[in-house]
Order: C-alpha cells, then structure tokens, then sequence
C-alpha cells in the first residue's frame, strides 16, 4: 500500500534561521526508504535537511536535544530545489532554513516526503 505524502511549507523565512516540524518516519517499515524533495521559491535563501537517529517514541523527546546530521546530499542548498533518498532507518527529519535575507521573507521552502510501504 503506497504511504501519503508528508508536506511541509516554511515561509517568511527572513535574517534569522529555523528549523521545520520534525517528520517522524515508520521505521518499522521493511525495506527502509524514503524520498525528500524541496522547493525553493528565491535563490536568497540557504537550506538543509537533517536527520536524527535519537527515540522519538516517547513525550521526552526534545528536538533541540536531539542529535542531527546533515548527510552529503542535503548539505547547505542555496536557492536550488533539491531531492534525495533515504535507504537506512532514521527516526526523524527535520527542514534546517540555515541563511535568508530581508528579500527573503516572503520567500518558502517547502518539503515533501513519501516513504516507501
């Protein structure tokens, strides 16, 4: 059975850097994988996607807690849509809007994520 896209918009992203809602994935779900898609709508904005491998089942778990990596793929992305897949486990995903401008408040990334199952 194919799973529902997960979407995500973050706009008015301005001087100041943010982070996403986190998108926990089924990691149950065998064979793992997953694909990420961004959009950009103004190249005066700077991004990455992160991952955690930290539990996120419980009602502890705290984001900024958590540890995140950034994997090749989805290292800082100036103005550029971008995808990418994820073929191992991770137990959460995050948008990381790492630069903008003033220019940039009106502008959005968005994200887009469908795992496989």
């Amino acid at each position: 059975m194919p799973s529902m896209p997960w979407r995500m918009t973050q706009t008015g992203v301005s001087t100041t850097a943010g982070y996403s809602a986190i998108y926990v994935p089924d990691i149950s779900v065998r064979p793992f994988s997953l694909s990420v898609g961004c959009v950009v709508t103004s190249t005066a904005m700077a991004y990455s996607v992160q991952h955690s491998y930290d539990y996120t089942g419980s009602s502890t778990f705290v984001s900024t807690a958590a540890t995140w990596f950034t994997p090749t793929a989805f290292s800082t992305i100036a103005g550029l849509n971008a995808e990418g897949t994820y073929t191992y486990p991770v137990t959460a995903i995050r948008l990381n809007v790492t630069t903008g401008t003033t220019a940039a408040s009106t502008a959005s990334v968005a994200v887009t994520i469908i795992q496989a199952g």
